[in-house]
């Protein structure tokens, strides 16, 4: 069968040999009969020969086409196979691909539900944990709370009692006065005494306010001549100031002595002048404040105001 395959000589080899057998046949009969006593004519076999080698070759032919009709049903039935199994491959690798997606997606929304829940939990801890300790707080509080009025009370108590021991002393002990001084005269004098010690408590105290209201003048005084000598020896003189120029500052001290704020309440007209003085304000520093007394320094140096005129200018 493989002389008839598509791609050999199978055709060509079987006609030659079919012919080449008819040749033979041929010989041998014409040496049979020139063995015989008469040669005998050549007989129709011969021909015959010739038209079976004919009907052989289309049958051949025939074959060998239905081979070839064969052969290429064949091929395209491989072809459809072949193609029919590289798409159900490329089908199942789609399918493989998808599943490998899906299962992705899944792990990683399941990643994600684990991850929420995770947060979850931990805020759920976190805020039973804050309940817990405000209400730990809470308690505490609760129960200081309880200590601290407790204590209160019994602060008190004590002390009302201390204080009705002590009215009952101080109401036995008049009782016990009044029952010695039982002359008149004697009440009379000693509430003129008690008189007089106030009338002269109240002068010492009168003199003590006015000693040191005259030592607060004198120390304000001094101190804002030291403020007024410290801006002026800052203060960075420009080039147009002249004689009679002067500003009024609004100067704000901290109780150490270090400038708080500096505004200018009236100008000079001279812009310049005016920054300087305002600048030479703001970089002084009076320490001297820091020993005034509270009351003292709210009252006079927390804020002052001064008037900034240097004399030795050009007229």
């Amino acid at each position: 069968m493989k002389l008839l395959s598509k791609d050999s000589y199978g055709v060509p080899a079987f006609f030659a040999i079919a012919l080449h057998m008819v040749i033979i046949g041929v010989f041998f009969v014409a040496v049979d009969f020139s063995d015989s006593e008469k040669p005998a004519p050549k007989r129709p076999p011969i021909v015959n020969a010739t038209v079976v080698d004919v009907s052989e070759t289309v049958i051949g032919k025939r074959e060998e086409e239905k081979k070839k009709a064969l052969q290429q049903q064949a091929i395209a039935k491989k072809e459809k196979e072949r193609e029919a199994q590289q798409k159900a491959k490329k089908l199942e690798q789609r399918k493989a691909l998808e599943a490998q997606k899906k299962k992705l997606a899944q792990a990683k929304e399941a990643k994600k539900r684990a991850v929420e829940q995770a947060a979850a939990k931990k805020k759920a801890a976190e805020e039973k944990q804050k309940a817990a300790a405000a209400a730990k707080k809470k308690q505490q509080e609760a129960l200081l709370a309880k200590q601290q009025a407790e204590k209160k009370k019994r602060i008190a108590q004590e002390k009302a009692a201390a204080e009705k021991k002590r009215q009952a002393e101080e109401a036995k002990r008049l009782a016990e006065q009044e029952k010695q001084r039982q002359q008149a005269a004697a009440r009379a004098a000693e509430k003129e005494r008690l008189a007089q010690e106030a009338a002269e408590a109240a002068a010492a105290k009168q003199a003590e306010q006015e000693k040191k209201a005259a030592e607060e003048a004198q120390m304000v005084q001094s101190i804002s001549g030291l403020i007024n000598n410290r801006i002026a020896a800052a203060w960075n003189r420009p080039p147009s100031a002249r004689n009679g120029m002067k500003t009024e500052l609004a100067i704000s001290f901290l109780p150490s002595g270090e400038v708080l704020a500096v505004n200018i309440i009236k100008g000079s007209g001279d812009a310049l002048f005016d920054q300087r003085a305002a600048n030479a304000a703001r970089s002084i520093v009076v320490k001297e404040l820091s020993d005034v007394d509270p009351y003292v320094f709210d009252r006079n140096f927390r804020k002052v105001v001064i008037i900034f005129n240097p004399q030795d200018l050009r007229n």
